[in-house]
């Protein structure tokens, strides 16, 4: 966890882009969470949320099938209890706000009398003791790392990470933070946000941009593996002509190098992101 200037804190966090495919196509699992959320409230999101304490017990490291220097390195971090405590924020939230959980040796049929008693207050390790399971540190890939602008009131440095979902499970909405789940095809969900469908924020955009390039889940995760995850930390910027998203790369924003393809400022128009050109 870091501190933005005026003294609020950035929050380590984890996002989980849950692929399954179809005879449709490579499809991803999304939440739309509640309007009175405090953060992102009716919008269409990814499974996850930040790094509690208890993600960074060192008690997890014995339910973890690699070593907690393995797990660092594979996600791409430095400090060991932080790469552990990102993993297992990463695995929980997708079990708590999607039903799916990435372990091994998982029987499908008890997941949803423990996935209620998670929501319910009890804690995650005792449960993955009580399921005498593994998590599994190889079932999420880093894709990239976003940090939520200054003017939000709540800032994230948040992970994102591809992960497929595992067979026999099925995904759900838990009910409570979110109202409802979709499995939606990249470029479908790029569509409903235009059309004034869902609401869509900046880095999920950008993500579904990505992933509509690929027709199947492991070329996503070949992708993802080919580089290092970009850091992204977009700036609010003010002027006569409005307000807009700059992204690294823009002649408007102080890191001059681009971190991603394409357009390097967002604007909001018709409750939509759109690239400016």
């Amino acid at each position: 966890m870091s501190e933005t200037p005026a003294g609020k804190p950035i929050l380590d966090a984890s996002t989980v882009i849950v692929l399954r495919e179809t005879g449709e196509g490579l499809e991803t699992f999304m939440l739309c969470r509640h309007q009175q959320s405090g953060f992102m409230g009716g919008a269409h999101v990814f499974p996850g949320g930040k790094v509690d304490a208890a993600d960074t017990d060192p008690a997890w490291h014995g339910r973890i099938n690699r070593s907690p220097a393995e797990v660092t390195e594979r996600l791409g971090e430095t400090d060991l209890d932080l790469g552990v405590g990102l993993l297992i924020a990463a695995v929980r939230e997708t079990f708590e706000e999607a039903g799916v959980l990435l372990a091994t040796t998982v029987e499908a049929s008890d997941l949803a009398e423990h996935r209620r008693r998670l929501l319910e207050g009890t804690a995650f390790l005792d449960i993955a003791d009580g399921l005498d399971v593994k998590i599994d540190a190889m079932a999420i890939t880093p894709y990239a790392r976003w940090v939520t602008p200054k003017m939000e009131s709540r800032r994230f440095d948040t992970r994102f990470y591809i992960a497929i979902v595992p067979e026999g499970q099925t995904a759900s909405h838990d009910g409570s933070e979110t109202t409802s789940a979709v499995w939606l095809r990249p470029e479908g969900a790029l569509k409903d946000m235009l059309e004034g469908k869902i609401k869509l924020a900046p880095p999920t955009v950008r993500t579904l941009r990505w992933l509509s390039e690929f027709d199947d889940a492991e070329s996503v995760i070949a992708d993802a593996l080919s580089r290092k995850p970009p850091l992204v930390r977009p700036r609010l910027v003010t002027g006569d002509g409005g307000w807009f998203l700059a992204l690294p790369g823009d002649p408007s924003h102080p890191e001059d190098d681009p971190v991603l393809p394409g357009a390097t400022r967002m604007v909001f128009e018709g409750g939509a992101w759109i690239d400016a050109s």
